[in-house]
């Protein structure tokens, strides 16, 4: 229940400017939690989404001393009163930090829960140890890209964000690639960001990572490398110095997420740990019913190349 850069006016401004709520919850006329989403109205439904580029989010609780009977009945309270805010609203879908832990009042406002997983390395431990930590293999690959590579430190977002898209290679991004700027500079404005490029002897970039981090975790944010060229153990390299950025901070380092096998035994050999979110959602029929008929509307209103692009 802790607040994340996520959780940040500042992050919120960048990646949903003017489209973003916080929906306090107060004790003795003071604010001891609240709740932040995009608030969104669809054909007359009201929906609580998650802000693009944001990895988790939900509410936040004050932290509260005294027996821990007490606390966790206060945490309960509060995040029911909150949850409470919103649901009137069709639609609701937030993932939550891995510290969060009471999950029924979502449930007993019909919220069905899922598990996310990412992995979690402990960076509070010398470099020697994180280095030895790893699997052998992880260790030859970021040896040999070392020999091979250097690592630069990038302050262009643009140079980036068209690096990024580059490598697409023709696919679409999940997220507007436009808000990679003014996230890098909000960030990096509070010293909470970190560009870095795998360049050879050349000059030739090879991969890129976009890094943000908080109080507690440095996060493996935006990763792109060229797929035609790159160098076997660029994006490795990488990560390492991610890590090694994240032990000088005597932060953790969060991986970003377990989406496919071949994800989860590249991040294994790190040597962190599994750890899990948890996204919770709730949607009406109707809202659903909504959501299908948008999706079929654009579908239909897509230019005839990119509608035979799609479908072949």
């Amino acid at each position: 229940m802790r607040k994340t850069i996520f959780h940040e006016d500042w992050w919120l401004d960048a990646v949903a400017p003017g489209q973003w709520r916080s929906l306090p919850c107060m004790r003795g006329g003071r604010e001891v939690g609240y709740l932040r989403f995009v608030d969104r109205t669809f054909s007359g439904m009201g929906a609580c989404l998650m802000p693009q580029l944001t990895r988790v989010l939900g509410p936040v609780v004050e932290p509260q001393g005294g027996k821990t009977e007490s606390r966790v009945r206060f945490y309960h309270s509060v995040l029911t009163e909150l949850i409470g805010q919103i649901d009137s609203r069709e639609h609701i879908e937030m993932t939550l930090d891995p510290d969060f832990g009471d999950l029924t009042p979502f449930m007993e406002r019909g919220c069905q829960v899922s598990l996310l997983q990412t992995f979690l390395l402990d960076c509070g431990k010398p470099a020697e140890a994180l280095w030895g930590g790893m699997r052998d293999k992880t260790r030859n690959v970021v040896r040999r890209a070392r020999e091979r590579l250097i690592v630069k430190d990038i302050d262009d977002a643009g140079y980036f964000a068209s690096f990024y898209n580059a490598n697409l290679d023709g696919d679409t991004s999940y997220f507007n690639t436009g808000l990679i700027q003014p996230v890098f500079e909000a960030a990096r404005a509070r010293g909470q960001a970190r560009i870095i490029a795998a360049i050879d002897g050349a000059g030739m970039v090879h991969a890129k990572v976009f890094f943000v981090w908080d109080d507690k975790y440095v996060y493996y944010f935006l990763s792109t490398r060229d797929k035609k060229a790159a160098d076997i153990g660029a994006v490795s390299l990488l990560i390492w110095a991610g890590i090694e950025h994240a032990q000088k901070l005597g932060l953790s380092f969060d991986f970003d997420g377990i989406t496919n096998d071949a994800r989860f035994q590249f991040m294994a050999g790190f040597g962190g740990e599994i750890a899990s979110r948890y996204s919770v959602t709730r949607t009406t029929a109707l809202f659903e019913a909504q959501h299908r008929l948008r999706n079929v509307a654009r579908a239909i209103l897509k230019p005839a190349w990119l509608r035979a692009r799609v479908s072949g």
